[in-house]
């Protein structure tokens, strides 16, 4: 019985002992090769400080206020199709 206990012992030792060389050399290589380089400008994308929004045709803001007495603002965009959508709204609790 002390045989077998030894070598159940045993296996599970070295299954743990591997498993974590295994995870640190992972580590170690991950640690080595560093942070990617970053792209050259072109790759990258546009910068959004470049970027140009034309708020003028927003819709105008209008407020609500809520139970509790505080004004929420909204825009109001409206749609030019009679067709009705139906679905849950968040927070409703239906």
């Amino acid at each position: 019985m002390k045989k077998l206990i030894a070598k159940v012992f045993k296996f599970a030792f070295s299954f743990v002992l591997i498993s974590a060389v295994i995870y640190f050399v992972i580590v170690a290589v991950l640690m080595l090769t560093g942070k990617p380089k970053k792209p050259d400008l072109a790759q990258r994308g546009p910068a959004f400080d470049e970027l140009f929004f034309d708020y003028s045709s927003l819709p105008e803001l209008k407020s609500f206020t809520a139970r509790d007495g505080t004004q929420l603002a909204y825009r109001h965009y409206s749609v030019e199709s009679d067709k009705i959508a139906r679905g849950n709204a968040h927070g409703l609790g239906c």
